[in-house]
């Protein structure tokens, strides 16, 4: 018996218009109304984060610049600006990262909204009161994304500290944050149809190069501030149109 599984059918077009749609989506009539409350929860994260990182690295910086001898104060202030800068990026991403399970419901009522632009139709509980309802359950799925995340980036932790190993650790580290970035928001909508988090995974893997796309272009987005604060919103609608074309395409069609 031949295995009737669909197989992969998109391009990197599909990811690359999902990714340009959901931007428009985000901001469009249908959609601005929802994006004002996770928005607000990001710049405020994003902001307070933002500031004590600031304080923390400035501190730090400071201290360990004034231990060294003057000949070197040109390295040091050299240093110092590289390892600023990729501390600021690490902590946007976390803090985006938090703003986005903080934010997770109104996420899911936005990818509702998104889902009802795209294709005129939508989950069954797509209302506020069923938002605060299922607050619990959104968490808990949040919970699912980062029992996944957490085991792979201590492997990728692992790998950086390993002498000579740790000289190709950009790469699972860029590959782990691409495939969290679609995996993030495109759960949106899968959750909002109460499909299982092992069945969107699944659906992911058999489109790979298009997820690692989508989640690539919004995990470097995530961690550029001031975009950071549009990306979640963008991310979620891109998310939701991705979804609407996965199921297009046979996903829906259940596994054996």
């Amino acid at each position: 018996m031949h295995d009737k599984t669909p197989q992969s059918v998109l391009h990197l077009s599909d990811a690359f218009s999902c990714l340009a749609e959901g931007l428009t989506l985000a901001f469009s009539k249908q959609c601005r109304a929802y994006v004002i409350i996770p928005v607000l929860v990001n710049l405020l994260l994003l902001t307070l984060g933002g500031y004590a990182a600031f304080c923390l690295v400035k501190n730090v910086i400071f201290s360990w610049v004034e231990s060294l001898p003057d000949y070197l104060m040109f390295l040091a202030y050299a240093v110092s600006v590289i390892a600023a800068l990729m501390i600021v990026f690490v902590c946007c991403y976390f803090f985006s990262t938090i703003a986005s399970i903080i934010a997770s419901p109104f996420y899911g009522l936005l990818a509702d909204k998104a889902e009802m632009a795209i294709r005129g139709t939508c989950s069954d509980d797509s209302g506020l009161y069923d938002v605060i309802r299922d607050i619990p359950r959104c968490l808990k799925r949040e919970l699912h994304k980062q029992i996944f995340f957490l085991p792979r980036a201590l492997l990728c932790l692992v790998i950086s500290l390993i002498p000579g190993i740790n000289l190709i650790s950009p790469v699972p580290w860029f590959l782990l944050g691409s495939w969290m970035g679609c995996l993030q928001y495109v759960d949106y909508a899968y959750d909002n149809h109460k499909i299982p988090f092992a069945k969107m995974k699944a659906d992911l893997k058999q489109e790979r190069m298009p997820t690692f796309v989508i989640g690539a272009v919004i995990a470097l987005g995530t961690a550029v501030p001031l975009i950071n604060i549009i990306i979640p919103p963008a991310a979620v609608c891109a998310g939701t149109r991705y979804y609407v074309m996965l199921q297009k395409n046979g996903c829906d069609i259940p596994k054996h």
